[in-house]
């Protein structure tokens, strides 16, 4: 199975530098305008199904890609939302990792690697030989890709962090 990865489009949030974690958030016109960019863009490959996180953000990436790729289905799934960050939602950022593990309501990362198992599993059953877009967010994105690339999940926040209204290609086997 081959997954388009892509991480939502720029927030007003994300440009003011305040923690969303599993609150809507609000795109910029910034974001509005390069999710439709990258609508057509992902004009370039065959897909028919798009699973997004239900949060705003990333439901109206995943909106924009289907605009312009009309003949696929769209699906949320609350396990492609974003890390919970407790205490630190709607704070500012960045904080240091050695810190944010001590908060109060952090999700763990693996917490996250758990729901994304399940969620990769079901998908793999269902989309076997197919190409799928998933729509996420920075940090799921990131625990995802150390999944995908048998990184120990302890060190997932030593991958590079996806730009917004980009996306990754990847196999999934």
């Amino acid at each position: 199975m081959k997954l388009l990865i892509v991480r939502h489009g720029v927030t007003i949030e994300n440009d003011s530098h305040i923690a969303q974690g599993q609150t809507h958030g609000t795109l910029s016109e910034t974001g509005i305008a390069e999710n439709e960019q990258l609508g057509r863009q992902l004009q370039e490959y065959f897909f028919n199904t798009i699973y997004s996180s239900p949060l705003n953000r990333a439901l109206q990436t995943a909106e924009a890609i289907q605009r312009y790729n009309p003949h696929t289905r769209l699906l949320t799934d609350e396990r492609l939302m974003e890390r919970h960050l407790g205490v630190l939602q709607e704070r500012p950022y960045p904080i240091p990792y050695s810190e944010a593990d001590h908060y109060e309501g952090l999700e763990t990362a693996a917490s996250m690697a758990a729901r994304l198992g399940r969620f990769l599993y079901e998908i793999k059953e269902k989309h076997r030989d197919e190409t799928i877009v998933l729509v996420s967010h920075g940090y799921l994105i990131k625990v995802l890709l150390s999944i995908l690339h048998k990184k120990p999940i302890e060190e997932f926040h030593t991958i590079t962090l996806m730009n917004n209204s980009s996306f990754s290609i990847e196999e999934f086997l």
